[in-house]
């Protein structure tokens, strides 16, 4: 018998065969397997792909926090308040609603990270939760909440910070002086407050109290305009900070009438009894820097012997004249005639000059 090597040749062919056979179940056993491994792994992906989907999204989900973690809402005020207890407000995920055995948990989070449980919350039909009045110390305050479930807790919650702040501003009033003397419709107050707090300021004698307002910037600083009017002027400057606590300045400043005057001419400054006479009145007014005071208003009378009280009324014009012109009948002879206008400018003030008239025939 021919051998191959050692092996005889139909042997040898024999068990080529089995090999190739054994390859063969081989290779299609280990494809029937691969193929099963794919098929699993394929089912796993689509089903965690179908759970996510099937998973309602939380109504606030912000950049890096959880599904199934609540979220606070912000807090006014930047957290500032001036109130020992404050409600805290915010959502759960959309799938706890409804669900029996959630929860929301919240604790006081201490300066060291020590968390204290302060109030559970169940969770109702909707989304939104709202904490019972929770008590405040005095400075910074951190709460953060988790969402409780029967299969246990989940990660905690953003922190959300409220400062209690019982502490009203400081306020400094850098100028004008106090009692000084302006001769300007208005005037700039400047000072000092605490950052982020609202100034406000008002003149309770010019029309309307003339408030304005300013929110300083973190160096506290502010620049107020009012309103001045004539004679004395009461200004309140009143600092409200975050937490709503105010304080208030008060600021007196008197208004002096500077160079405002008016002039009163007549002519002729005797009149007839006997016959009508013309007459002439020419006011000539000025403003506090000593210009025309133009368009201001302007009030003539005549008081004359024998006669009752004659008034007119206008403005003056661009060089701060106004003009009236009448005529006068059926004066008595005496000398107790007046002439006498009041000029009044668009800020309140009011000037008054008198002439002398003589009735003669």
């Amino acid at each position: 018998m021919r051998t191959i090597g050692k092996i005889p040749i139909p042997i040898g062919i024999a068990l080529v065969g089995v090999c190739l056979v054994f390859g063969i179940l081989t290779l299609s056993i280990g494809v029937g397997l691969l193929s099963g491994a794919a098929g699993q792994l394929g089912g796993a992906i689509g089903g965690a792909i179908s759970k996510i989907s099937s998973q309602a999204a939380a109504t606030v989900a912000p950049s890096g926090v959880a599904l199934d973690t609540p979220v606070f809402d912000q807090p006014q005020n930047q957290g500032f308040t001036n109130q020992q207890q404050v409600a805290l407000t915010g959502s759960v995920p959309g799938g706890a609603a409804g669900k029996s055995g959630y929860l929301v948990r919240i604790f006081s989070v201490a300066a060291n990270g020590t968390k204290s449980p302060v109030a559970d919350v169940p969770v109702g039909q909707l989304v939104k939760f709202q904490t019972p009045a929770l008590n405040l110390v005095e400075g910074p305050n951190a709460f953060v909440a988790v969402l409780v479930s029967p299969s246990g807790a989940g990660a905690s919650s953003p922190p959300v910070v409220y400062t209690l702040d019982t502490k009203a501003p400081t306020v400094t009033i850098g100028s004008p002086a106090n009692n000084s003397t302006q001769t300007g419709t208005s005037v700039h107050v400047t000072g000092k407050t605490d950052a982020g707090a609202t100034v406000t300021i008002r003149n309770t004698q010019a029309p309307g109290g003339s408030p304005s307002s300013q929110v300083v910037g973190s160096d506290g600083k502010f620049d107020l305009t009012v309103a001045l009017v004539a004679g004395t002027n009461p200004i309140q400057v009143t600092s409200t900070d975050l937490a709503g606590n105010p304080t208030t300045m008060n600021l007196t400043l008197k208004r002096a009438f500077g160079q405002l005057a008016v002039q009163l001419s007549v002519f002729p400054s005797k009149i007839l009894v006997t016959t009508p006479t013309p007459i002439t009145l020419t006011a000539h007014a000025t403003s506090t820097n000593g210009g025309p005071l133009a368009n201001a208003s302007v009030t003539f009378t005549l008081t004359v012997q024998g006669l009752g009280p004659i008034t007119w009324s206008g403005k003056t014009d661009a060089t701060g004249t106004a003009t009236w012109k009448t005529t006068i009948t059926g004066a008595a002879v005496g000398s107790g005639s007046l002439a006498t206008v009041q000029v009044t400018s668009s800020t309140g003030d009011s000037i008054t000059d008198y002439a002398q008239i003589t009735t003669t025939t």
